[in-house]
């Protein structure tokens, strides 16, 4: 191990008491990612599980609420981790094999079995840094793997197989509901997955910025109802009105000369040869006192119609300066609303416009709306969670009560019909596949 400095021993007595307080797996891995550092520092941290190197699985990375099954360091980790003999010990990855992912992460990197006595291995935790591990830290790690391979253990369960073999040798009564099993996995069901769905205004007016300009005030409150002809927004127009008083008095000059070439024209032929010159003069100057009044009265942004003004803080809006086009507000009715569906790509099912969604808001959880699917997009994007997922509009049928807009919740929707047995090993199914390559 590292120096048995008291500092050091302290970090290490208060982190093994945190890995055995650990309450779930999931607190557990994230414990085992982000708090090892403390005693060898790392840029990047990862834990797989399970009882076999081909069946490992990630399951925490550090810095990360969520693994991203679908992200290239995952995929190449699962796959690196395959690679290693049952009875290798800390093992530092070539920097031939990291090539693949130079990219995604530093240069050096470790993967640490994680075992526990008597019931073999538990997982393998990775750490990587840009600078190589010295003798003293690779024993600090030798350690704790250790000491994370027993806290492992406690939420290890027997496989599926050690189960099946119990289960068949408990009496011949137990066949008779492996029959019932067997037939009930053909009954028919639906096939569904939950995903994260806000409500949203249905066609909503964007207010945008009509002119480039700097944000006065926000003249509504966020949510507050509008009539047709209201102002929203009122931009800085102090250079727009100096901008007016310049056309006004350029345009008085020049209808000033034009007179007075007109009063000489007939006594001074140049006076009357430049009379068509400055009247074109005149009408130049009237057309920008025109425009500027025109930009003048784009400060002022209006309601198009009756509707919810639809902004997050009107605060941070004054003195912003803002660009031609530039989104700053929404209006929209609030008896319009639809469903905004994040399905992650992990979780897609095959869907068509019309299928059945059930909503179910944060608000009102023992209350469910009922909608149908309108619109599907071909490609996925980064939620709002950062979860790459299809966008999923639904629309309420009628009948249901209309929920204000903005509102989050859960949404369940309905895919072609399947088997009970599929519903329940469709994810089981994707892993080997993935794991096979099939």
């Amino acid at each position: 191990m590292s120096e048995a400095t008291p500092a050091n021993v302290e970090k290490l007595l208060s982190l093994e008491q945190t890995i055995r307080d650990a309450p779930s797996l999931n607190e557990l891995g994230f414990a085992i990612c982000n708090r090892t550092r403390a005693l060898v520092g790392h840029h990047q941290a990862a834990l797989c599980i399970g009882d076999r190197f081909a069946a490992m699985r990630v399951v925490a990375m550090s810095d990360i609420p969520v693994v991203e099954r679908t992200a290239p360091l995952v995929t190449w980790l699962e796959q690196a981790v395959k690679k290693l003999a049952p009875e290798t010990g800390p093992t530092a990855i070539s920097a031939e094999d990291l090539q693949e992912v130079e990219n995604l992460s530093p240069p050096h990197m470790l993967l640490l079995p994680l075992r526990a006595a008597g019931k073999g291995l538990m997982g393998v935790l990775m750490v990587s840094r840009p600078d190589p591990f010295n003798a003293a830290e690779m024993e600090t790690l030798t350690h704790l793997a250790d000491v994370y391979g027993h806290a492992l253990a406690a939420f290890h369960t027997p496989g599926l197989t050690n189960r099946l073999k119990q289960f068949l040798t408990q009496g011949r009564r137990k066949w008779v509901g492996a029959a019932a099993l067997f037939a009930l996995a053909w009954f028919p069901v639906s096939l569904t997955a939950l995903a994260p769905a806000e409500t949203r205004a249905l066609q909503p007016y964007i207010v945008t910025a009509p002119i480039e300009g700097v944000v006065e005030e926000i003249v509504v409150d966020p949510n507050a109802a509008v009539a047709a002809g209201d102002v929203l927004v009122r931009l800085v127009d102090l250079d727009l009105r100096n901008q007016l008083e310049v056309a006004r008095r350029a345009f008085r000059v020049a209808e000033a000369e034009l007179l007075r070439s007109r009063q000489m024209a007939f006594s001074n032929t140049d006076s009357k040869a430049r009379m068509a010159e400055l009247q074109s003069q005149l009408e130049m100057r009237r057309a920008e006192i025109t425009y500027a009044d025109e930009q003048l009265g784009r400060t002022q942004i209006t309601a198009p119609s009756a509707g919810l003004a639809i902004i997050a803080d009107k605060r941070k809006w004054a003195g912003r300066p803002v660009q031609t086009g530039e989104k700053i507000m929404e209006v929209a009715r609030p008896d319009q609303v639809e469903i905004e569906i994040a399905l992650p790509v992990a979780d897609a099912v095959t869907l068509k416009p019309g299928n059945r969604v059930d909503v179910f808001l944060d608000i009102n959880p023992l209350t469910s709306y009922r909608a149908e699917i309108t619109k599907l997009p071909y490609q996925s994007r980064l939620s709002h969670s950062g979860v790459l997922s299809y966008m999923v509009r639904a629309k309420l049928l009628p009948g249901e009560t209309v929920p204000r807009i903005g509102l989050h919740g859960t949404a369940r929707v309905y895919g072609p019909r399947t088997t009970l047995f599929y519903l329940l090993f469709r994810r089981p199914i994707m892993a080997t596949r993935q794991m096979l390559g099939l």
